[in-house]
């Protein structure tokens, strides 16, 4: 006769109706979920996306020249202009034999920031790398429309007061100034400027170091400054300059970026101290040693997955614990008919009842 086994159950199943759900725990369940999908989706975001990754190295290239490309109105006809770099090695440049000038009626642009302080640019890596595009330097202005062929009377012409100057100059990769002053003024030479034609108002449309990428904003494009009272007023921007690299998914960009500090020198205040300045426009630059390398970046696999397993697991085990200390403290404040883990179950009726 076989022997019967009989199993037993050591944790039989809890049948339904005997189990008492609470509506309260399942709202902070959802509410728990819904904080995870949200971190899940961030962290999928910033892995498929990347992140802009910031770093200070020294600046290892060797370059003997850095080009300035300049694009300048000035208030002084062009036949009065003189444009010299000047370095911290006393080496002089007669940069007007690099520039192009052309003579124009000066005016500002409504568009520009007139009598401004130059604003901190800070421009974006999808920005830099999306319009980073070298040119050439921009062409003449056209004046055609002042002339007219037919009509030899040159009477209804406007004041061709004004001198633009546009190009690029290489420099000495050290400190230095590059000066635009008048003619007799601060350098010695055969003709002198009237002080009537000498009104250094100007409008700098570009002032950018190292190739030219006609779409980047640098923090002196687009100014304008005048002083109506002190038409002999001295210009001055200082400007420190560094290094920028741009990486992105195999593109790069080498360009210079630049902070800049604005001083003017009026004629009766520099007549009466030590602060001489001749009228004039002054651009000193100081190379800084340190580069800025902006790149993008993505997380390994293996490192997004250890990261995203961390961080969810870690919003659980908080959740969780908030869950119990809300739950306790609602207990202690208001009883237990209140708590979230749990109803009070119903008292047993007799029959009759």
């Amino acid at each position: 006769m076989a022997a019967s086994l009989k199993v037993f159950d050591a944790f039989p199943k809890i049948e339904d109706q005997n189990k008492k759900k609470s509506t309260k725990g399942g709202i902070t369940s959802i509410l728990t979920y819904v904080l995870i999908i949200f971190i899940a989706w961030s962290e999928f975001g910033s892995y498929f996306g990347g992140f802009v990754d910031q770093q200070y190295i020294v600046d290892g290239m060797l370059r003997e020249t850095v080009p300035i490309n300049l694009d300048l109105y000035v208030n002084v006809p062009c036949e009065w202009v003189h444009v010299n770099v000047r370095d911290q090695t006393l080496d002089r440049k007669f940069a007007s034999q690099e520039l192009k000038f052309e003579e124009m009626p000066f005016f500002i642009p409504f568009d520009v920031r007139l009598n401004d302080n130059p604003e901190i640019v800070t421009p974006e890596l999808d920005e830099i790398l999306g319009e980073a595009i070298p040119a050439e330097f921009r062409e003449k202005l056209d004046t055609r429309m002042f002339f007219d062929e037919n009509n030899p009377d040159k009477s209804h012409l406007p004041d061709f007061n004004g001198c633009h100057i546009f190009g690029s100059v290489n420099v000495n990769q050290v400190a230095g100034e590059l000066q635009v002053t008048a003619k007799g003024h601060g350098y010695a030479d055969y003709h002198r400027a009237p002080l009537e034609k000498v009104n250094f108002a100007h409008v700098i449309n570009e002032f950018s170091f190292g190739e030219f990428f006609p779409y980047i904003d640098n923090p002196l494009d687009n100014s304008a400054k005048f002083n109506m009272d002190d038409p002999l007023t001295a210009y001055v921007y200082d400007t420190s300059v560094i290094p920028m690299i741009y990486r992105k998914m195999g593109a790069e960009v080498d360009t210079f970026q630049y902070s800049v500090a604005e001083h003017q020198y009026k004629s009766k205040e520099s007549s009466s101290s030590n602060s001489f300045r001749v009228p004039g426009i002054f651009f000193q630059y100081n190379f800084e040693n340190l580069s800025i390398v902006v790149s993008d970046r993505r997380l390994g696999f293996i490192q997004f997955i250890v990261r995203l397993v961390a961080i969810l697991s870690f919003a659980v085990y908080i959740a969780s614990w908030l869950f119990i200390l809300a739950d306790m403290f609602i207990v202690i404040i208001m009883g237990p008919k209140w708590s979230l883990r749990y109803q009070p179950s119903e008292q047993s009726h007799g029959l009759l009842e």
